[in-house]
C-alpha cells in the first residue's frame, strides 16, 4: 500500500507516525519511508515501502475511534494458557496493530494488576511493560483519530462509557 509523504500512519511498534519521507538507505535495496513517530521524542523509524513484514496502516478515522470506543465493554480480555502463551501472545498482539486485539490485551492485564493489587501483589514488571507499551499504541491512535491529547484519553474513554 502506497503512503503520500506527510500522512499519519499506525507504525506496528512505534505507533501513530507521520510519513515525512522517502530515502534509500546505504547497502539495502529498494526505497523506505521516513516515518517520525508523535509520541516518541527524538525518533526516526525507516520501513521498507513495499515489506509485508512491517506492519503500517493508516490511522483510524474519529468515527471508527468512537466505534472503538462503544464495542469497549463487550470486548473480550485476552485469555492465556499460561505464561510463555501469554508472552508469546502478547508480543504478536503488539506487533499486530489491530486495535481490538490491542484492546483485548489491555483489558486482560488491567484486570490481572487490579486482581494482584487487591491481594496485596505487585503486577509483574513483563505484564507493566506490556500493559503501558498496548496503551501507548493504542491510546496513541485514539487520540490522533480524535484530535486531543494523549493523556486525555483514558478520562475521555471513562465518560464516554459512564452516558453510554
Amino acid at each position: 500500500m502506497m503512503m503520500e509523504i506527510g500522512s499519519l500512519v499506525m507504525h506496528e511498534t512505534a505507533g501513530v507516525c507521520r510519513i515525512e519521507g522517502e530515502t534509500r538507505l546505504e547497502g539495502l535495496p529498494g526505497s523506505y519511508y521516513v516515518l517520525c513517530p508523535l509520541y516518541l521524542s527524538d525518533a526516526t523509524f525507516y520501513t521498507p515501502k513495499d515489506s509485508q513484514r512491517v506492519k503500517i496502516r493508516p490511522v483510524m478515522t474519529a468515527q471508527q475511534a468512537c466505534e472503538l470506543i462503544d464495542q469497549l465493554p463487550h470486548v473480550a480480555p485476552a485469555v492465556f494458557e499460561n505464561l510463555n502463551d501469554q508472552k508469546l501472545r502478547s508480543t504478536a498482539i503488539l506487533k499486530s496493530g489491530d486495535s481490538y486485539q490491542l484492546a483485548s490485551l489491555t483489558k486482560a492485564l488491567y484486570q490481572e494488576q487490579q486482581r494482584r493489587s487487591r491481594q496485596d501483589k505487585r503486577a509483574g514488571v513483563s505484564d507493566t511493560t506490556v500493559l503501558k507499551k498496548a496503551e501507548s499504541l493504542l491510546f496513541g491512535e485514539l487520540a490522533t483519530a480524535l484530535d486531543m491529547p494523549l493523556q486525555e484519553v483514558p478520562k475521555y474513554i471513562e465518560r464516554h462509557l459512564n452516558k453510554s
